[in-house]
């Protein structure tokens, strides 16, 4: 085929792919979008300036604040709607698509088998990519903008890594070097601020090196010094940080139910299943509701654990004894384990999410071309000629894909048949449960919405229990004005060993549910259940989220009581180190009821390093409490008011 239709069937291949997305970009906000965009509707409402909007209340990387930057944009360019969001994912998805077939064509170029044909293959390769259906939990997810910019940046770096080694085989040194120590380590960087998986990008380059680039002779020293500044070097550090501080990376696991070894087996499972959703897709079985993936709890627990794990050993052995014959195999393969190094290995991670894959999926796809590469020139039919039997296989792959997809599309125009598909699949997932119950109280269907719930309470998982009473508590407060202490009593009861961040949701929904009351449910009691549910969470340690918050919630509901005595407990219990500026606040404010102002005051003081400089807003907050706290004071001792200290914010 003549060279110059390549970009003229790409962009094909991106119109197909817009036609396909596009009934979808009108669907809902999901899961955990509101949140993230919160601070956007803040800044645009002037409620927030645009620093916070983009950085946030976390440190640089954390806050992912090249992500937030392209969400403001989308707010100033299409509004604030679902669509606008999903229009710029679906954008980004284009450009990482025209840049993936940039950059497999390169690759393919230096496999000798593939060679001939790197021009064709890496169309396809491409073209399956951006119509694959596992891709529309990514695309029409807004949040995931933020998986898909550290796509976009780590293959760029990678491209540039290609590019620098073609400049030392043309004798261009000083190029290289640009490439090298310049343009990578700045892509690696906004890749980062985009979410942190772009750090597996200089492993990528290795993999690239040792596929291609082993046979051409004794490694350049600019290479060798690349890998020991940005692979050796950083991996070093992480190992570090795991051998001297590994809470800093593992305290998470105190918020699930299965430890590093136990997460470390499962994922052999869900790597299998990835693959096996790439090559066969299975619809039904996609989605947002995967949070009832079961965690392996030894090899033989279940069986497949033992069997999954004894698969991917092979097919590394494999291809790696394959890497001189087969060098995309090799590559393809390892890429494919190393884009999921970051999120299906030691970091305390829900087990399973489809948009994990939005980069790796590259690398398999790779290794599907050059294992059939080793089949080239083997295959023999009398029925039909290898190649048009290959072209036949390449039509109806695109056909599959794209009807899955259009399929997925459909379902995700509407965020009830999203969940509808979720529990028809996923019974046993929270997630959709909750979003079921909430779907039915937003569209005024109580019957269906107290049906889930109480099903919930019924459930041998004491989370799932636990949940149904508080949600149904709080309902029953704000649509009778009263409710069962027994529900109360009950929620207490089932009180699981680890809170996690679906409780302190919960908690805050019966907070705002009972600040008008709740008749024969008071405020003491339902502090004082909250307080044993804390107590109840031994499995957990103070410091972590959900067991803090749990305390700051009954102390600021104590409070509402007048309970000052045992508001003061529990906001003592609840200002950890990792507790948020607002806990503290609430310590201060019942510290000062207390009759105690110098520690009120030690507080605030406390407070300042936890919060940003340019966090404007807090920072005024905390003076305005201090001159609250001073007057109290003042008033209570006849002490002189004292100036406002100069408060020692962070800067990053």
């Amino acid at each position: 085929m003549n060279e110059r239709r390549y970009p003229l069937l790409m962009i094909v291949a991106m119109l197909a792919t817009t036609a396909l997305y596009w009934s979808g970009l009108h669907g809902p906000f999901l899961l955990d979008d509101p949140f993230n965009f919160a601070v956007i509707d803040e800044w645009r409402r002037g409620e927030a300036t645009l620093r916070e909007a983009v950085f946030g209340h976390q440190s640089v990387l954390f806050a992912r604040p090249l992500a937030m930057a392209s969400f403001v944009a989308n707010v100033v360019l299409g509004g604030e709607q679902p669509f606008s969001y999903k229009l710029g994912n679906l954008l980004v998805h284009l450009l990482c698509g025209t840049l993936i077939w940039q950059t497999t064509r390169r690759l393919l170029a230096l496999d000798r088998r593939l060679k001939d044909i790197a021009a064709p293959v890496a169309l396809v390769l491409t073209t399956l990519w951006l119509v694959h259906p596992l891709h529309v939990s990514t695309v029409l997810y807004p949040v995931q903008r933020m998986a898909q910019l550290s796509t976009l940046f780590t293959v760029l770096a990678l491209a540039v890594y290609l590019s620098a080694r073609a400049c030392i085989a043309d004798g261009r040194l000083r190029g290289a070097y640009l490439s090298l120590f310049l343009f990578f380590p700045l892509c690696v960087l906004a890749g980062l601020l985009s979410k942190q998986n772009a750090v597996v990008a200089p492993a990528l380059c290795l993999i690239a090196e040792l596929a291609y680039f082993s046979r051409t002779g004794p490694r350049p020293r600019a290479v060798n010094l690349f890998f020991v500044i940005f692979l050796l070097l950083p991996a070093c550090a992480v190992l570090g940080v795991l051998l001297m501080r590994p809470d800093a990376l593992l305290a998470g696991y105190a918020e699930y139910d299965f430890s590093l070894g136990e997460r470390l087996l499962t994922q052999a499972r869900v790597l299998l299943d990835y693959i096996g959703q790439t090559l066969v897709p299975r619809t039904p079985l996609m989605g947002l509701y995967t949070d009832d993936f079961l965690p392996s709890r030894g090899l033989l627990s279940p069986w497949t654990t033992a069997a999954s794990i004894t698969v991917l050993l092979a097919i590394s052995a494999f291809a790696t004894w394959k890497r001189t014959d087969a060098p995309t195999l090799f590559f393809g393969w390892w890429f494919f384990l190393m884009g999921h190094v970051v999120e299906s290995s030691f970091l305390p991670l829900d087990l399973y999410f489809e948009h994990r894959n939005y980069l790796p999926m590259i690398g398999l796809l790779l290794a599907v071309a050059g294992a059939l590469s080793l089949a080239k020139g083997r295959l023999q039919t009398n029925v039909v000629p290898p190649e048009r039997l290959v072209m036949l296989l390449v039509a109806a792959a695109l056909l599959a894909t794209t009807f899955a997809t259009l399929g997925r599309v459909l379902v995700w125009q509407d965020k009830a048949t999203i969940v509808a598909q979720g529990l028809r699949h996923h019974p046993d997932s929270l997630r959709a449960r909750l979003d079921k119950a909430s779907l039915a109280m937003l569209a005024g269907d109580w019957q269906t919405h107290d049906t889930v719930l109480e099903e919930m309470t019924r459930h041998p998982n004491p989370q799932f229990r636990l949940l149904g009473e508080l949600y149904l508590l709080s309902v029953e407060c704000r649509r009778a004005g009263t409710a069962d202490p027994a529900r109360l009593a009950r929620a207490q009861a089932s009180a699981p060993a680890r809170l996690t961040l679906a409780e302190v949701h919960a908690f805050n929904v019966l907070s705002r549910s009972t600040m008008q009351g709740c008749g024969a449910v008071t405020d003491p009691m339902i502090a004082n259940a909250l307080a044993a549910i804390a107590d109840a969470a031994k499995a957990q340690p103070a410091t972590r989220q959900p067991q803090w918050h749990a305390r700051f919630v009954a102390a600021d509901i104590y409070a509402r009581a007048n309970d000052w005595k045992r508001a003061l407990d529990q906001a003592e219990l609840a200002w950890q180190p990792t507790a948020d500026p607002g806990m503290g606040a609430l310590l201060a404010r019942i510290q000062a009821r207390n009759g105690l102002y110098a520690e009120a005051k030690h507080t605030l003081m406390d407070i300042a390093p936890r919060v940003k400089c340019h966090d404007t807003s807090n920072l005024r907050d905390l003076g305005k409490l201090w001159m609250t706290i001073d007057q109290q004071q003042a008033a209570q001792t006849g002490d002189a008011p004292q100036a406002i200290p100069e408060l020692s914010c962070r800067r990053w």
